[in-house]
């Protein structure tokens, strides 16, 4: 063939690559009900999330009490000992908010003991779920993964060695008061190793998204057992120093537990959804969370959990579920002999009169520019999908079909990257152009492994691979120059692929900056096999081909991707009434949409309203409805020195789910339910799930007058609101659209 061909034909092979990496990260098939006992079978979980996921099962209802006895009747029925652990939780230390959350939990405890137990391993999932959806997957399936690893562990053998505990925790939806509840009373401090299993999607890969530090025994063991891996050390890294997103996870490390914390993110248009049910579960991600779960709880019961582990680790996946694991020094290594060898290449090139360092430095100076220029097209194309569709902007997910979005995406993102090749070989040539290229990646990926060398393999491994196969156009003869090259080229492709339609299922939103530059950075290495295949005319038909290609395929979206009942649009809305004046008012911490904006419009609230709700956006006149305000009783009063302490007895009179105190002024400290407040809140504290008779709260605060309100809570479509309807079969209350009554306490 000859050199245009040849270089089309390689660029095809490595773009297979690239699909077939990120087709082998999705997952495949699943094990039926009448699989062996002693494997995980996702179809027989799948019977468990059927069961729990009848209705919404929010903390303080009594659909989730349902929920909470047929869990423990279900596992005492695999012959384990399984107990409910009440008590009070509140917002973790690395969940701070002006108002605090706190409540009242009730988390599921399950236990094998180990025959010569050196700690305890935690399979962990949430069991309650939001008031907008049944929770089928977030946490349904992680309840499910959680019973049936439980079950073919039992089935399959001799005790293991150290003690193993399902534990299904209460109030993670209201802020992950369950699994604080639990490691503040001290369990598993130290000696603790949890498998937490989450969702924010209704299927995908199941992705190890998060561990604790130092991560090196953690990720030794996954290496070796966890059939789907699905992770590397940069993804971990970022997730770690985000807040975006809390799973139990972030209760759990301060108590010194090491944990690995698993979720799937695809299709998460059904996140907190109405149809987040039994319908819309993807029973292969079902089976990737239950192998990954069961191998891992086999390989830490075995372990010594006393060893002492120090060290943290680079790690990367390649095709087929392998994990390779590497010493940051290696990566370090790796990244000096990357600038080493293409410092070689340019000093090379320049004595073989090839091209100047001029040019090449030029070239390299452009391409440090054409990630972040493709980072802005994708931010501004998706700023002009939501203009031209405004509905989405106050979506938690993506839209429900976001396939031509991603497909836009990819392309947009390669039409940067074309555009700067078009560019480069224009004003200082092909060679220069490449080499430039390298230069750039070699010195970014140099810069990571001194800086952050847990996230510097995604630019160091493909850019040494690209800089050994140009290296080798110097040593082979010519007709093997291309075929070393594009082998040399596989880990670029394979990186690509793991960073392209896996990433863009975490979300959308995460795309201009995950993803935008991994396209341009890593694609770019794909076309050196073009460099005598690219059209020395009309060049620019390429570029400009792909920017009307990624306009067609976001037009495409908006035309195929529509709401309906099935599909129904997310809606925020609030009924709050000021009992003390009997005003209301409709609420809204969103624009108004099709439906709300007969209720709301443009105008922000009055200041009492505003003092509660400090983000709304969108307010409206509503009639004052006879709904009966929280009560709070003065059990005592005393003043001593300066400070008058004030016991309180707080008590929602019409069944709220939550109370909140709400205060301008912090006071000295604060006793809730129980439990010291430390560090005090801002503006307050909000309880969920209050027992009937009310919770006990003494407030210590300087002496004199003592201004406090009371606010109740309930879901608002089980508020009792007399003017309020039912929205259309294709809208649905976000998790946040509540009734609220408030009224200031009388005699402080």
């Amino acid at each position: 063939m000859g050199r245009r061909v040849s270089g089309f034909v390689a660029f095809a092979v490595l773009l297979a690559v690239v699909l077939l990496t990120a087709w082998d990260q999705q997952p495949h098939g699943h094990r039926s009900a009448d699989a062996p006992a002693e494997v995980f079978s996702a179809e027989r979980a799948l019977g468990v999330v059927r069961e729990i996921a009848q209705r919404p099962h929010p903390i303080g209802t009594a659909d989730h009490d349902r929920v909470r006895d047929h869990l423990v009747g279900e596992l005492r029925k695999l012959g384990v000992d399984a107990e409910i652990q009440e008590g009070v939780g509140r917002y973790p230390t690395g969940l701070q908010r002006d108002v605090l959350g706190m409540g009242r939990v009730a988390n599921i405890v399950a236990r094998i003991p180990g025959t010569n137990s050196t700690g305890t391993v935690f399979l962990t999932a949430h069991y309650d779920s939001v008031a907008s959806g049944p929770g089928a997957n977030d946490d349904g399936v992680g309840v499910a993964a959680a019973l049936e690893s439980l079950r073919a562990l039992r089935a399959g053998g001799p005790a293991l060695r150290n003690d193993v505990v399902v534990l299904l925790t209460d109030g993670e939806e209201t802020g992950l008061l369950g699994a604080e509840a639990f490691v503040a009373a001290g369990n598993g401090r130290n000696t603790g190793v949890v498998i937490n299993n989450e969702a924010r999607g209704a299927g995908g890969p199941v992705l190890l998204w998060r561990t604790t530090h130092p991560d090196g025994a953690l990720i030794d063991a996954v290496e070796h057992v966890a059939p789907h891996p699905n992770t590397d050390s940069l993804t971990t890294t970022l997730a770690g120093a985000q807040t975006g997103s809390n799973t139990d996870f972030t209760s759990f490390k301060p108590a010194g537990l090491r944990v690995l914390d698993w979720a799937f993110a695809g299709r998460s248009a059904y996140y907190h959804n109405r149809y987040d049910d039994p319908a819309h579960v993807d029973l292969a991600t079902v089976q990737q969370m239950g192998d990954n779960s069961l191998a891992l709880i086999k390989e830490f019961g075995g372990k010594d959990l006393t060893a002492a582990d120090d060290t943290d680790r680079t790690y990367f996946q390649l095709p087929f579920g392998l994990l390779v694991v590497l010493p940051f020094w290696v990566i370090i290594a790796l990244a000096a002999v990357t600038v080493i060898g293409v410092a070689w290449l340019c000093r090379q090139l320049r004595r073989a009169g090839e091209t100047s360092l001029r040019r090449i430095f030029g070239a390299a100076a452009t391409a440090f520019v054409a990630a972040p220029l493709a980072t802005g097209a994708v931010y501004g194309l998706w700023e002009v999908v939501q203009a031209i569709r405004p509905e989405y902007r106050p979506l938690i997910g993506d839209p429900y079909r976001p396939e031509f979005y991603y497909v836009a995406i990819l392309v947009l993102s390669a039409a940067v990257l074309v555009a700067w090749y078009a560019i480069a070989r224009r004003l200082f040539g092909t060679t220069a152009a490449v080499t430039g290229l390298l230069c750039c990646l070699a010195l970014l990926g140099g810069m990571l492994a001194i800086l952050a060398p847990a996230t510097a393999h995604v630019l160091v491994v493909p850019t040494l691979g690209a800089t050994l196969g140009v290296a080798a156009t110097f040593a082979v003869p010519e007709r093997w120059r291309l075929p070393v090259l594009t082998v040399l080229l596989v880990p670029a492709a394979i990186f690509l692929g793991s960073a392209t339609w896996p990433a863009l299922q975490t979300g959308i939103t995460t795309a201009p900056f995950l993803v935008a530059p991994a396209v341009v950075l890593l694609g770019g290495l794909l076309l050196l096999p073009l460099a005598q295949a690219w059209p020395d005319r009309r060049g620019w038909a390429i570029p400009s081909t792909a920017f009307v290609l990624a306009l067609v395929l976001a037009a495409a979206g908006l035309a195929v991707d529509r709401f309906d009942d099935q599909h129904p649009l997310p809606s925020q809305l609030i009924y709050a009434l000021d009992a003390d004046r009997h005003e209301a008012l409709w609420l809204s911490r969103e624009t108004p949409d099709r439906w709300t904006h007969h209720l709301v419009n443009d105008t922000a609230p009055g200041q009492r309203f505003a003092q509660l709700w400090p983000t709304t956006v969108a307010s409206g006149l509503a009639p004052a409805e006879k709904l009966s305000p929280p009560t709070a009783q003065i059990l005592s009063d005393t003043t001593e020195s300066g400070q008058r302490t004030v016991r309180l007895k707080l008590r929602s009179t019409r069944g709220a789910t939550s109370i909140a105190l709400r205060y301008e002024t912090a006071p000295i400290s604060m006793r809730v339910a129980g439990r010291d407040v430390t560090p005090l809140p801002k503006t307050g504290f909000q309880f969920y799930a209050p027992a009937a008779d009310g919770i006990d709260v003494q407030v210590v605060a300087p002496a004199g007058p003592l201004s406090l309100q009371l606010v109740d809570y309930t879901w608002l479509p089980d508020s009792g609101i007399t003017s309020f309807r039912n929205p259309p079969a294709d809208i649905f209350f976000r998790q946040d659209s509540l009734g609220a009554v408030f009224v200031t306490i009388a005699g402080l």
